[in-house]
């Protein structure tokens, strides 16, 4: 029986349900202690599990009576595993707490948005992934979300192509190595298109105009690259 009661424990979170544990568990506790014949005892023990179930429950009353919402947040890499080192921001501002398996935000009432929509953010630089969730903060005070990081693919490349002769290249086509998407560079041999990256990235370009031909790997971003096309 105590196995099945720890078990069931290991899954409560919610303080209400907390509470309520606390208080079958010292109607337990109480009732095995009365048995052995030691009912000061069985009272400290179930003194004690009160208390202690109950104090999740008024630090809930507590928040909510304050308008504080207590905000959770477990982020998940591409392979669903938890990810401890992410950067973690909320579009109201607070600063977060690193938690067992998360992190923590307190929003207060002043800085809830008026229809409660937070958007929750989060990152790992340097494997370039990223990621987002939004949440509406309502009647329940301690919400759990979780954000799912994918690869950052946002940032674009720019740049020019030009010769040997440092003379701009107009009509050459650009593209990033393994992609399908292919810009043409205008009079003035500039150029814009998807990275397939993120900012600071390092990607393979290549340009072409007729045998004259460039490849090489740049950073994409918003810093300007140059490629110079060349004979073979």
């Amino acid at each position: 029986m105590q196995e099945k009661a720890l078990e069931l424990a290991s899954h409560i979170t919610h303080p209400v349900t907390v509470a309520a544990f606390a208080l079958v568990f010292a109607a337990f506790a109480l009732r095995l202690a009365l048995r052995a014949r030691k009912p000061q005892l069985a009272w400290i023990l179930a003194a004690a599990i009160i208390v202690l179930g109950l104090a999740p429950l008024g630090a809930s009353t507590f928040l909510q009576s304050r308008g504080v919402y207590r905000v959770r947040v477990v982020v998940l890499g591409p392979d669903q595993s938890p990810i401890e080192d992410a950067h973690v921001t909320s579009s109201t501002g607070e600063k977060p707490k690193k938690v067992e398996s998360g992190w923590e935000f307190d929003i207060p009432p002043q800085t809830r948005p008026a229809d409660g929509k937070v958007v929750l953010f989060a990152s790992v630089k340097n494997a370039f992934l990223t990621g987002s969730s939004t949440l509406v903060l309502a009647q329940d005070y301690y919400p759990t979300t979780t954000i799912q990081l994918t690869a950052d693919t946002s940032a674009m490349l720019r740049g020019v192509v030009v010769d040997e002769h440092r003379r701009s290249v107009a009509g050459a086509t650009v593209s990033v190595v393994g992609y399908t998407d292919v810009a043409t560079t205008d009079n003035m041999g500039n150029f814009v298109l998807p990275a397939h990256a993120a900012e600071g990235q390092i990607v393979q370009v290549r340009a072409q105009k007729g045998q004259l031909v460039a490849s090489t790997s740049v950073p994409a971003g918003r810093v300007p690259v140059e490629l110079v096309v060349k004979r073979p």
